[in-house]
C-alpha cells in the first residue's frame, strides 16, 4: 500500500512538472476502418506504451522516494499554459518536491519517454515545448531533469524526393535562432548553440560556435554577418573571427573580413568594429561619396550626421569640397505627426569655382535651393487646411550645381503656400496664397505676395423659409459675392529686394457680384438671364505727358490715394439637349451594332456691356506720343492688379455646338450583354459677333475633337479658323470666306503596350511613379534626388521583374500661322512635330532594360534620351546608366547591397555630365 503512494504521488509530481500532449497516443484511428498493416502499426505503439509504463510502475521504492525528495532549481517566468493563472509577478512559492518551478508544457507527434532511473525524459518528431518565457521546436529533444538541460536537435527528411535537415528553433522573448544544435540550461537560461542562424534587422547573424547568455546576448565565435537569405550558403557575408550581439541594438566585432562567392577578400577587413542592427532611424554619421569631374576635380561630398529629432523629426547635415576649390552644403530634415501633419525641407548651397581666374572659362558664383513641402491631415482642423510647396533656386543652381538630369534640364520652377478656412454652416470662406514662378533662362521672377479671396457660396434671397404651392419665379433669382485681393510683381532675381521692384508692384482689391436665374421655357429650352456688377479699388495711378523740350512722353511721379472704378454688365443665354437615335434592332434581334446615338447640345447667348471709355467715367485719359501731333488713348489705372473697364460698347452674341456619338453592341463579356463605345467623346465648336463693332464683327472660330477608340489610346484635336482674309502684308480685312483660315491647329496622341499577361496591372516600371518604399517618410529621406526624379533617373534601382515588357508613346504636331509681312501671301507656316517614349524590356529573369527619350522630326534629332540596365544579383543590384549624346550625355555604374544597414558596402563609377561643358 505504501509503494503504491509513492507510485502515485511521483506520477502526479511528473504530471505537474511536464504536461506534454503526444498525438501519436491521441489520434488512434478506429480499427474497422484500418487495413492490416494499419492494424499491426497500431497493435506495436500499444505495445511499446505498455512497455515503457510497465518499467516506470517497477522502480524500486527506494528510487522512487530518493526521485520524489529532490530538490528542484528556482527560474523565474512563467510558461505558455500558466500567464493566465499568475496575474502576480512575484515568485510562487515551490511545491515540495517539484522539478521545475513551472511546468514544462507542449505537444509532439510521435512519443513521450520517461526514463526516471536515469532521470531524463525524451521527445520525439515535431515536439514543441514551452517553459516559462521560452519556446523550443525539434524532432529530437532530450530533458535532463537532473541538471536541467535540454538537448536538441533536427533529424533528416524528405520533400518532393529531396533530403532535407529539420533544424530546432528557439525563441525566447523577442529573440529567435535556428540551429543545428542547442543545449539549454532552465536554471541559468544559458545556451551553447552549433550552426546558429538568427535574423538581426534586416540581415542574417550566422555563427559556427555560440554562447547565449541570460541576458539574450550572444556571444559569436566563427560567426558571419549577412543581409543574403541564404543563411546555409550565403552569397557574401562578413565573416567575423569573434563577435558580441546585442539583440536589436548593435552587434561588436573583433577582426572582420569581406567574403563574396566563398572567396576571401582580406584586404576588404577591419580590425574591429561595430554595426546597429536595430530598425527605425538613430543618430549617427553619413557616409561620404567619391569621384572626379573634369571641371571641378576629385571630390568627396555627402559626408555628413544625421540627426533623430525625437519621435516626429529629423535632420540631417552634408557637406562636400572638391580639389579645385568648389564645396557645397546642405540641410534636410522631415517630420511628421500621424493625423495632424507632414513634411520636409531641404536647404542647399554652393559655392563654385572653375576654371582660372583671368581666363573666359573662370566661373565663381554662389547658388542655392530651398525646398518645402507641407501637408496638413484633413482630420487635424476641419473646416482649415494649410500647404506648402516650395520650390525656389538662383538660376545657376540648375546649370552648375544640380546633380540629376531632370534638374538640370528644368528651366521652370513654381513655389506655392495656400491656406483655406470655411466656417460650418454658413456660405462663407476664405483663402490665401503666396506664390513664385521662377524661369532660369532670362532670370525673371513672378511673385504674388499675397492673393486672399473671401467668397460667400451661391444663396437665394427672396426664396421663402417654408415654401407653400409652386415656386414663384423671383424665387429663382441667386446671388454670389467674390472679393479678392492680391499684391504682385515681375522682375530679376538680381533687384528682387531694389526699390524698382516695390515701386512696381501691382495691387488691388476687387469685389464682384453675379445675379442669376434659371428658367425653363417649353420644358425643353433653359433660359439663363444674368447680371455682373464689379468693382474696384485701386490705390495708385500713374500718368504721362508730352515734353516739348525733349520730345519725349514723360512718366509723371505716381500718384497714391483711392480710387474707385466700376463696371457691370447683361447677359442671357439659352440651350437645350437634341437626342437622335438610330435603333439597328428592329429588323434583327442579333446585330451586332444595336444602336447609335446622336446627343446635340446647341446654345447660343447675348451680352452688353456699356462705353466705359466715355469720359464722364474719367477710365481712360489722351496723351501725345510724338511731334507730328499723334494722341493715344491709356488708363493711368493700368498699372494695378485687375486692369480697366474695357472701353467702346459692346452688344454681341456667342454660340456653341456640342455633339457626342455613342454607339451599343452586342458583348460577351459584359454581364448585361450590351457594352456602350464612345465613338466621338466631344466634337465642338464655338465662336461670336459683336454687333456694334465697325467691322470684322465674327470672331475666330475655336474647333476640338476628342475621342477615345481603344482603353489607354485617345486622340485630341483642336484647331482655330479665321474667317477673314489677310491683305498682301498680312493684315486682316473685312471680307468673310468660308471655311476660313487655319490659324491655328495641334493634334495629339499616345498609347502603351505592355505585355498581355500583365494587361489588368498597371505598368509598374513606369518611371513616373513612385516606389511603395517612398510612402515611409523616413526611408532613405536624404539622398540627393526627390522620389521622383529618383525613379526616373536610376529607375533600374527598384525595376520589378515580373512585367516582361512595355512600352509606351506620345506624338504632337503643333501649327500655327504668323501674321505679317511676309510675302506672297502675307504669313508664315511654322509646323513642329515631337515624338516621345518610354518603356522597360525584362531580357533574362533578372535582367532588365529601362528607356525613355524623344525625337524632334522638325529639327530631325534625337532629344535627350536616356538607357538603363538593371541586373538582379539577389541580395546585390547592379545597374548601368547612360545619357549616350546631347550636352548632358554621360553615364554611372553601381553595385552594391540591397540592404540598407549595408548601404555604403558598393562600388560607383560614373562621368559626370559637368564634363561636357568645356
Amino acid at each position: 500500500m505504501l509503494a503504491s503512494a509513492a507510485e502515485d504521488s511521483l506520477r502526479q509530481r511528473l504530471s505537474d512538472s511536464l504536461r506534454i500532449h503526444s498525438e501519436a497516443a491521441a489520434e488512434v484511428p478506429e480499427a474497422a476502418t484500418q487495413s492490416r498493416r494499419d492494424r499491426r502499426e497500431q497493435a506495436r505503439a500499444a505495445r511499446e506504451q505498455a512497455r515503457r509504463r510497465a518499467a516506470f510502475e517497477a522502480l524500486p521504492q527506494e528510487q522512487l522516494d530518493s526521485l520524489i525528495t529532490q530538490k528542484g532549481d528556482s527560474l523565474e517566468g512563467r510558461g505558455a499554459d500558466t500567464i493566465a493563472r499568475d496575474t502576480v509577478k512575484e515568485k510562487k512559492p515551490q511545491k515540495p518536491g517539484a522539478f521545475l518551478d513551472d511546468p514544462i508544457s507542449g505537444k509532439n507527434k510521435d512519443s513521450l519517454v520517461y526514463d526516471v532511473r536515469n532521470k531524463m525524459v525524451y521527445i520525439y518528431n515535431e515536439g514543441d515545448i514551452t517553459y516559462q518565457n521560452s519556446n523550443l521546436k525539434a524532432d529530437y529533444m532530450q530533458i535532463n531533469m537532473d541538471n536541467k538541460m535540454v538537448y536538441a536537435y533536427g533529424k533528416p527528411d524528405s520533400l518532393e524526393g529531396k533530403p532535407i535537415v529539420t533544424k530546432p528553433e528557439f525563441s525566447e522573448g523577442d529573440a529567435s535562432y535556428t540551429m543545428d544544435t542547442i543545449t539549454y540550461n532552465l536554471t541559468s537560461k544559458k545556451a551553447k548553440i552549433k550552426g546558429v542562424a538568427t535574423q538581426q534587422g534586416d540581415g542574417w547573424l550566422v555563427g559556427g560556435s555560440v554562447k547565449k547568455m541570460p541576458d539574450n546576448t550572444v556571444n559569436i565565435e566563427n560567426g558571419k554577418y549577412t543581409t543574403c537569405d541564404e543563411t546555409d550558403h550565403p552569397h557574401f557575408y562578413l565573416a567575423m573571427t569573434k563577435a558580441k550581439v546585442i539583440p536589436g541594438k548593435k552587434v561588436v566585432t573583433g577582426p572582420a573580413y569581406l567574403v563574396m562567392e566563398d572567396v576571401p577578400i582580406y584586404f576588404l577587413g577591419i580590425p574591429e568594429g561595430f554595426f546597429p542592427i536595430n530598425m527605425g532611424p538613430k543618430s549617427g554619421l553619413l557616409m561620404p561619396t567619391y569621384g572626379e569631374e573634369y571641371t571641378k576635380g576629385f571630390f568627396l561630398r555627402d559626408m555628413g550626421y544625421y540627426f533623430t529629432l525625437g519621435d516626429y523629426a529629423d535632420l540631417a547635415v552634408r557637406g562636400g569640397f572638391y580639389t579645385l576649390g568648389s564645396w557645397e552644403a546642405s540641410a534636410a530634415s522631415r517630420y511628421i505627426k500621424r493625423y495632424k501633419y507632414s513634411g520636409s525641407f531641404n536647404m542647399q548651397y554652393s559655392n563654385i569655382k572653375t576654371g582660372e581666374k583671368g581666363e573666359p572659362d573662370y566661373i565663381k558664383q554662389s547658388n542655392f535651393r530651398i525646398q518645402w513641402t507641407h501637408s496638413q491631415d484633413p482630420k487635424a482642423n476641419p473646416g482649415s487646411t494649410f500647404s506648402a510647396s516650395v520650390n525656389f533656386a538662383t538660376s545657376g543652381y540648375s546649370k552648375y550645381s544640380a546633380t540629376n538630369l531632370n534638374d538640370i534640364l528644368s528651366t521652370q520652377t513654381n513655389s506655392s503656400i495656400a491656406y483655406s478656412k470655411n466656417w460650418a454652416g454658413t456660405p462663407f470662406s476664405l483663402s490665401a496664397n503666396m506664390s513664385i514662378s521662377q524661369n532660369s533662362q532670362n532670370k525673371s521672377l513672378s511673385v504674388t505676395l499675397p492673393t486672399v479671396v473671401f467668397n460667400v457660396s451661391r444663396f437665394y434671397p427672396f426664396k421663402r423659409k417654408e415654401r407653400m404651392g409652386k415656386e414663384r419665379w423671383y424665387e429663382k433669382i441667386s446671388m454670389q459675392y467674390t472679393g479678392k485681393m492680391t499684391n504682385s510683381v515681375t522682375t530679376t532675381e538680381d533687384k528682387i529686394f531694389s526699390k524698382e521692384t516695390f515701386d512696381n508692384m501691382k495691387n488691388g482689391i476687387e469685389h464682384n457680384i453675379p445675379v442669376s436665374a434659371s428658367f425653363n421655357l417649353f420644358n425643353y429650352i433653359n433660359i439663363s438671364p444674368s447680371a455682373t456688377y464689379n468693382e474696384k479699388w485701386y490705390f495708385k495711378k500713374v500718368e504721362f505727358d508730352w515734353n516739348p523740350v525733349t520730345n519725349k512722353v514723360d512718366t509723371l511721379p505716381t500718384q497714391y490715394g483711392f480710387y474707385r472704378l466700376y463696371n457691370y454688365n447683361f447677359n442671357v443665354s439659352a440651350s437645350t439637349t437634341v437626342y437622335g437615335m438610330y435603333d439597328f434592332t428592329k429588323k434583327r434581334k442579333d446585330r451586332k451594332i444595336q444602336a447609335i446615338r446622336h446627343t446635340l447640345t446647341p446654345s447660343i447667348g447675348f451680352s452688353y456691356t456699356p462705353d466705359f471709355g466715355d469720359p464722364k467715367y474719367g477710365y481712360y485719359q489722351t496723351r501725345q506720343t510724338d511731334s507730328t501731333g499723334r494722341f493715344t488713348t491709356y488708363s493711368p489705372y493700368s498699372v494695378n492688379a485687375y486692369g480697366v473697364p474695357s472701353s467702346g460698347r459692346s452688344m454681341s452674341m456667342n454660340f456653341s455646338l456640342s455633339q457626342n456619338l455613342e454607339m451599343k453592341v452586342l458583348s460577351k463579356r459584359d454581364t448585361s450583354g450590351v457594352k456602350k463605345i464612345k465613338l466621338i467623346d466631344e466634337l465642338r465648336i464655338s465662336g461670336s459677333y459683336n454687333f456694334l463693332a465697325d467691322s470684322m464683327r465674327l470672331s475666330t472660330i475655336p474647333i476640338s475633337f476628342r475621342t477615345t477608340l481603344f482603353q489607354n489610346f485617345g486622340i485630341n484635336l483642336s484647331m482655330t479658323l479665321d474667317p477673314y482674309r489677310l491683305t498682301p502684308d498680312g493684315k486682316r480685312y473685312n471680307k468673310l470666306f468660308f471655311p476660313g483660315r487655319i490659324v491655328s491647329t495641334g493634334w495629339s496622341f499616345g498609347y502603351t503596350f505592355k505585355s498581355r499577361d500583365d494587361r489588368s496591372q498597371s505598368a509598374i516600371n513606369d518611371i513616373t511613379s513612385i516606389p511603395p518604399e517612398y510612402m515611409n517618410p523616413y526611408y532613405d529621406p536624404y539622398g540627393n534626388m526627390d522620389p521622383v526624379l529618383r525613379r526616373q533617373y536610376m529607375s533600374q534601382m527598384y525595376y520589378d521583374f515580373s512585367l516582361p515588357w512595355n512600352f509606351g508613346f506620345n506624338y504632337a504636331i503643333n501649327y500655327n500661322i504668323s501674321t505679317g509681312n511676309y510675302p506672297p501671301k502675307g504669313y508664315k507656316k511654322n509646323v513642329t512635330q515631337t515624338v516621345s517614349f518610354n518603356g522597360s524590356l525584362t531580357i533574362t529573369p533578372k535582367t532588365g532594360i529601362t528607356f525613355q527619350g524623344g525625337y524632334d522630326i522638325k529639327a530631325n534629332k534625337l532629344t535627350t534620351s536616356s538607357i538603363s540596365i538593371s541586373r538582379d544579383l539577389h541580395c546585390w543590384q547592379m545597374s548601368f546608366s547612360w545619357i549616350p549624346f546631347g550636352f548632358h550625355r554621360s553615364w554611372s555604374f553601381n553595385i552594391g547591397v540591397k540592404a540598407a544597414s549595408l548601404s555604403d558596402l558598393k562600388y560607383d563609377k560614373s562621368q559626370s555630365m559637368y564634363d561636357n561643358m568645356y
